[in-house]
């Protein structure tokens, strides 16, 4: 009785007063939450180069990184809410710098991007660079997902003998078949890669891209080294990216670094440097680049002295490197479980660049070229035969003999430069001013790269997703 009383008794004095025209109590409002959000306990690996630091407090306001460091160092806000994280291991989220999203079917990309996209993100993936496809329709469709990495857009620029080089038969192991212009192929899947000849304007080529979305241009093939220079210049002046996809036929990777492009994708693209100018300029159909490099591509060519000056000339000149191993490894593994054989210049061409890329990514690590953890992951067709990052990432510490830490950069820190612009230098590491992009993981990923699987939570600008949570379907209700 006496505890109802004493509870009841404020009221019923602000009644009396009220009732004999004294001004009632003020209310005091309680005290706002505070916005904060702080990770404690966690060995933190910040993805700066720093060694990991033990019993660490990751300080997130919002979508930004307030705080990241030793507990003495990083002091939790009053009232921020804690989340206890001993004995688990904090770092950035991770980054793939090589997808392709959007596939096209009837002018739909059905249900398989947003499944994809959450399936990125339950792996710790808070970033992707998209290395060709629409920009405009990509983003648009990105935008309407909630739970997904951020996408960052390249668009593809090409020459004109890849957009007119006729109707032509070939023969196969199938017989005889007709071969259309790649540009076609690519336009029914809803890319639109951006037609550049040599005497267009570069400025033009690159307002477009930026018009539709494009954070930096991919430039494709079928592009001289004249072109590449005009080009990579222009982007440069309006603070965009440019990469290639190696090589670029004509163009040799050794011409694109000299032209100064930021980074160069597909290890096997280095067997051009094994060709004199002349050579590559006939190889302009489409096809002539897998059997060339069926035919030339070898454990042993790919020390070749021609291939490592090239190499020696990206490390000089910081040109990064997209290996792209896993997607190579998963075309092997496609071919190797066939049961009935029938070999083919494409089947070739993948062997070749299997042993090949291994070779020459070895040879780069060794000469400081710095590598970026592109997948070349596509988001489309079973699940278990797309390119991941985990795959790359294994490859580069099991086939190449990188450390798990030095993997792990490839995959954060140096992929965010990569990416580039704006936008990489707010991803890739745990720092202040940085997006809150964070993967907690029960086990150690510097001991040993497959503990990146045993993922916690992802936090995405500052939103916590669970795996099963985004694998269930939850995350779409």
């Amino acid at each position: 009785m006496r505890t109802s009383f004493s509870r009841a008794l404020p009221l019923l004095v602000g009644l009396a007063a009220a009732a004999c025209g004294a001004p009632p109590p003020k209310l005091v409002a309680p005290p706002p939450l505070s916005p904060s959000l702080a990770v404690v306990g966690a060995t933190l690996w910040d993805g700066t180069g720093l060694a990991p630091e033990a019993n660490a407090v990751t300080v997130v306001r919002g979508d930004r990184i307030l705080c990241a460091g030793a507990a003495g160092e990083c002091p939790v806000p009053a009232g921020a809410r804690v989340l206890d994280a001993r004995g688990q291991y904090l770092i950035p989220g991770l980054v793939d710098s090589h997808v392709h999203l959007l596939f096209l079917s009837n002018g739909s990309a059905g249900e398989e991007l947003g499944l994809d996209l959450r399936d990125l993100l339950a792996q710790g993936v808070t970033t992707v660079r998209d290395m060709g496809n629409s920009p405009s329709a990509l983003l648009s469709r990105v935008a309407g997902f909630e739970a997904a990495p951020r996408v960052y857009a390249m668009q593809l620029v090409a020459g004109r003998r890849f957009f007119f080089n006729g109707i032509r038969p070939v023969q196969t192991s199938r017989g005889v078949v007709y071969r259309q212009a790649p540009a076609l192929t690519m336009q029914w899947l809803g890319w639109t890669p951006i037609q550049f000849d040599r005497d267009d304007d570069p400025e033009a080529v690159i307002a477009e891209a930026r018009r539709v979305g494009a954070m930096g241009i991919k430039l494709y093939a079928q592009l001289d080294s004249m072109s590449v220079r005009r080009l990579t210049e222009a982007a440069h002046r309006a603070g965009m990216p440019v990469w290639g996809h190696a090589w670029v036929q004509p163009t040799s990777v050794g011409e694109e670094s000299a032209a100064g492009m930021d980074g160069l994708v597909h290890a096997a693209g280095l067997v051009g440097e094994l060709f004199t100018p002349e050579e590559r300029d006939t190889l302009v159909n489409d096809g002539d680049l897998q059997s060339v490099t069926a035919s030339v591509a070898t454990a042993v060519t790919a020390h070749d002295p021609r291939v490592l000056a090239t190499l020696d000339s990206m490390a000089a000149r910081g040109t990064a490197f997209e290996p792209t191993l896993d997607a190579t490894r998963h075309s092997l593994a496609t071919y190797d479980a066939r049961t009935r054989h029938v070999p083919s210049v494409q089947e070739g061409y993948v062997r070749a660049a299997a042993q090949f890329g291994v070779e020459v990514t070895r040879e780069a690590v060794k000469r400081g070229v710095r590598i970026s953890a592109g997948s070349d992951h596509v988001a489309y067709g079973p699940v278990g035969e797309r390119a991941s990052l985990f795959g790359e990432l294994q490859l580069l510490v099991d086939s190449i003999a990188l450390t798990p830490t030095a993997a792990l950069l490839a995959a954060t820190r140096d992929a965010a430069r990569a990416i580039g612009g704006q936008p990489g230098r707010l991803i890739g590491t745990i720092e202040t001013g940085h997006y809150a992009d964070l993967v907690l993981l029960s086990r150690n990923p510097l001991e040993d790269i497959g503990n990146l699987e045993s993922v916690e939570w992802v936090m995405r600008g500052g939103k916590i997703w669970r795996p099963g949570q985004l694998r269930s379907g939850i995350a779409m209700r």
